[in-house]
């Protein structure tokens, strides 16, 4: 027969209390209907739980409280969990991260949710901004940190950081050795990216950032995917790519600022409006506090530097 946890927490507080009087008053309660209540829970399961005068439990009161304080507490941590998930204070967080971000922002993220929320997992994938894109629209992300995911209706989006490009030269360039270059000095190398089919919007900011200077490149689609693998061995090419990725060591290049100081595309936190859990939200805010603390909201220049 179902007892339900009422029931259980007075019989808890009886035999805890050694007696219908003093638990009545720690329960906040009369203590006739408390009696009446246990009179008739006793009937119910056809054996008495106290012995009276004085109170004590029975063999088989001994065996209801044991396992009503197993079942009370488990029913107090799902209380708690159930709280705590829905004020975003635990429960998972489903993250499509770009690879661009995954060297020092969404780490320097996801400790500072760690510190805040101890509770929240977060589940990280790296992907290009065009499977990010998919994979928020059917809904295998919870939330996506990308450069340039196209905008839809029901989107919600929040700007993370600004920065501006720097160019990744071969070791074998002729602009290696310098402390810095403008973009007049690349002209003649061909500009290394990433294929249209791969992060179409990505690709097509930075082709426009460029017209906008006036000067023209020609662009070779990068031969294997990775930040780790430009290729520019030969010495004849040249990337560009956000400034925090510039202490990240590549295998065939090595990081050159520009004076010009392109504006690499913001890198945005997305989601969809109607479907973001409650970790979800506290993931936000603990990217927007993170994000002034480390000035990364700042603008980036546009200017030569000083």
């Amino acid at each position: 027969m179902p007892v339900d946890l009422r029931l259980m927490r007075y019989v808890v507080t009886i035999a805890e209390e050694g007696g219908f009087q003093r638990a009545a008053e720690r329960l906040r309660m009369a203590q006739p209907p408390l009696s009446r209540q246990i009179r008739d829970l006793e009937r119910r399961l056809g054996v008495p739980l106290f012995h009276r005068r004085p109170t004590r439990l029975t063999e088989a009161g001994e065996a209801f409280v044991a396992s009503a304080r197993r079942l009370l507490a488990d029913a107090d941590s799902m209380i708690e969990l159930v709280r705590a998930t829905g004020q975003g204070q635990s429960g998972t967080v489903r993250l499509g991260t770009v690879m661009s971000a995954a060297h020092e922002t969404a780490p320097e993220l996801l400790a500072a949710l760690r510190a805040a929320y101890p509770g929240v997992t977060v589940q990280a994938r790296e992907a290009w901004s065009g499977e990010l894109d998919a994979g928020l629209r059917a809904g295998r992300f919870d939330l996506v940190l990308g450069r340039m995911i196209p905008r839809r209706p029901g989107l919600t989006r929040q700007t993370v950081r600004r920065e501006p490009l720097v160019a990744v030269v071969g070791t074998a360039h002729p602009l290696a050795g310098r402390p810095v270059a403008a973009l007049s000095d690349l002209y003649g190398s061909r500009l290394r990216l990433v294929p249209g089919d791969v992060a179409p919007d990505y690709r097509s900011a930075i082709l426009a950032a460029l017209a906008r200077t006036g000067l023209e490149f020609e662009v070779d689609d990068c031969e294997v995917l990775g930040w780790r693998h430009l290729g520019l061995a030969d010495g004849k090419g040249f990337a560009l790519v956000p400034s925090s990725l510039g202490a990240l060591p590549t295998a065939d290049g090595v990081t050159l600022p520009l004076a010009d100081h392109l504006p690499a595309p913001d890198l945005e936190l997305v989601w969809r409006r109607d479907a973001l859990p409650p970790a979800g939200a506290a993931f936000t805010r603990v990217a927007e506090a993170t994000a002034r603390e480390r000035g990364w909201l700042e603008a980036a220049p546009t200017g030569p530097p000083a």
